[in-house]
């Protein structure tokens, strides 16, 4: 567990919109850009020290002069600094730990295990000083959790912030002792295989007691070919529930077009997929498109938490 090099960053939204339209066109995609500084900076912040482009071309499996041409454009745009000689290598700047770190949606705050509030507007201050701090906007209470430790996030950037409660008033103030990065993992290493399903000409009733015995939030709906084509919401069997109106089938009741994943993309990518569509789980898929699990963000916290008791 490290702390991260950044003396003050805001959790913004819209962070691709800073990366220049000419960087797709002269050196590839934006999002090989992302993947290029996101890997400098994972490297940095495992050792502290300047990265070279070899290791990030390494880690990406891609061809060294394409990374040194991405961080001559990254330079350029002041995301990262070169330092020279034989120790010499990469350093991301603050502006690319905060461009990696910026928040579009609420993030989880956990006590516990327990998620007991969302943090919004994140602002990291002083993390080159002995006592970093990060100011926050909560959804929630937290005036019976001061003086307690608690865990922020995963962030966007896939780095969950571990600290002390030190004040719970309109603005909230975290004193940060630690971060813990997402670990590098596929999808399928931490997904629920084999989930409870619906079919869409199941009645409603039919999965009344699943909810309610499994406190389930959600169970996805598949075809005959187990291929997702939705997912019934406990809000929405409750709804049915309260107007007496059981006879409804799945397909009357479900959400269409369920958000789905690769089982073999990364925990990362399910982050950003969960932060850019405002998801709390994602159903997971194989080649063939039919359903092999359910990731959910409790999921993904669970094994932040094993880690960082690890630790």
């Amino acid at each position: 567990m490290r702390k991260r090099s950044a003396d003050a960053m805001r959790e913004r939204p819209n962070a691709d919109s800073e990366l220049p339209e000419q960087t797709a066109t002269s050196h590839g995609e934006p999002g090989a850009i992302h993947s290029v500084l996101r890997a400098l900076v994972e490297l940095y912040n495992k050792e502290r020290l300047p990265v070279k482009s070899r290791d990030i071309a390494s880690a990406l499996n891609i061809h060294e002069g394409y990374v040194r041409n991405v961080l001559s454009v990254l330079k350029s745009m002041g995301l990262v600094i070169s330092r020279a000689g034989p120790h010499g290598g990469y350093v991301p700047t603050l502006r690319a730990l905060d461009l990696l770190s910026r928040q579009i949606s609420s993030v989880p705050i956990t006590y516990l295990g327990n998620v007991i509030g969302y943090a919004l507007d994140i602002t990291l201050v002083g993390l080159l000083s002995e006592r970093p701090y990060a100011s926050m906007r909560v959804v929630g209470d937290l005036s019976g959790y001061v003086n307690r430790k608690v865990r922020i996030g995963p962030l966007p950037s896939g780095l969950v912030l571990i600290g002390r409660v030190i004040r719970a008033d309109v603005e909230t103030l975290l004193e940060i002792t630690s971060t813990v990065s997402v670990p590098k993992v596929l999808v399928r290493e931490l997904m629920t295989p084999n989930p409870v399903t619906a079919r869409p000409n199941d009645p409603v009733s039919l999965h009344i007691k699943v909810f309610i015995e499994k406190r389930y939030r959600g169970i996805p709906v598949v075809d005959e070919q187990t291929r997702p084509v939705g997912i019934l919401l406990a809000s929405k069997v409750l709804e049915r529930v309260m107007s007496c109106r059981l006879d409804a089938r799945v397909r009357d009741v479900m959400v269409a077009d369920p958000p789905t994943i690769h089982e073999d993309e990364s925990v990362y990518e399910a982050i950003q997929a969960m932060f850019h569509k405002r998801l709390g789980r994602l159903l997971v898929v194989n080649s063939e498109g039919k359903l092999t699990g359910i990731l959910t963000r409790t999921d993904i916290l669970n094994r932040i938490a094993a880690l960082d008791e690890l630790a």
